[in-house]
């Protein structure tokens, strides 16, 4: 079930400027503000009381009230300790939980025929979400499907710019928003290519121009606590990607295939 934390993440570039400011006070502050009054809120962040009030509502919430009911449930699933390996782990067990509630596994295994059907599989990905296409890549590959990762923008537009409608392209960008991916997907839409989207925010660019998206967990919320991983939600969701596509016995007898060869080429 998603809280009322994963309903701001989804449909926070749908905010206007001053509910982001909302948005994002909220998301840094929220165990602060389950007995805060809407007009301490209001004033703590420099708005008016019937902003708070738009905001409640575009969210989801019937009014302030509920909105606090709302955030006291999400609230209790992310308290963390003063213990680093315990608030760790509630916080990875929050953010799967979270990833979860965002994508329906039916999607997943739709996400899976695409890949499967596919002639060839190609993943965008800048920065760490590129070192995540390349391990998406490194296990498909080793199952024997035809797959490549990009990690630059001159890549992904050469890839884009001979793709065909039987071809299936993988976009992580947490954002939803970044200059290189988007180009390179516009350019892969125009090819009729299916275009699959790992992605933070609904509503975006990116999602706009996928015929299928995979939302995951951000961790935003959690920054403040120190450093994580901004990859884990993503990683989490092709874990899942790769235990279906694990159940194909044709392409898991290859991966097998490739276990055995690494073995006897250890022992040379």
């Amino acid at each position: 079930m998603q809280t009322i934390l994963d309903k701001i993440q989804l449909k926070y570039h749908t905010l206007s400027k001053t509910e982001k400011k909302i948005a994002n006070y909220v998301i840094t502050h929220n165990q602060e503000l389950l007995n805060i009054h809407i007009k301490e809120l209001a004033k703590q962040i420099e708005v008016s009381d019937a902003a708070v009030t738009r905001f409640c509502k575009k969210i989801g919430a019937a009014n302030f009230v509920e909105f606090k009911i709302l955030l006291r449930d999400a609230v209790k699933e992310t308290t963390t300790t003063h213990n680093a390996i315990s608030s760790v782990n509630s916080i990875y067990e929050s953010v799967i939980q979270s990833t979860n509630s965002l994508t329906k596994m039916e999607t997943y295994q739709e996400a899976c025929n695409w890949i499967l059907k596919a002639n060839k599989i190609h993943v965008f990905g800048l920065g760490s979400s590129g070192l995540s296409g390349e391990e998406l890549k490194f296990r498909l590959s080793r199952m024997g499907l035809h797959i490549n990762a990009y990690g630059d923008s001159h890549s992904m537009i050469i890839a884009s710019s001979i793709l065909t409608e039987k071809d299936v392209v993988i976009a992580i960008s947490s954002s939803g928003q970044t200059k290189e991916i988007l180009e390179a997907i516009e350019l892969a839409k125009r090819r009729k290519a299916n275009i699959i989207s790992i992605t933070n925010y609904s509503e975006t660019p990116l999602t706009k121009n996928s015929d299928l998206a995979l939302y995951t967990s951000s961790i935003n919320r959690y920054q403040a606590l120190g450093f994580l991983n901004s990859q884990l939600s993503i990683l989490y969701s092709l874990d899942i990607l790769s235990m279906l596509l694990a159940e194909n016995q044709t392409y898991m007898k290859a991966y097998q295939e490739t276990l055995h060869a690494l073995d006897e080429y250890k022992k040379i």
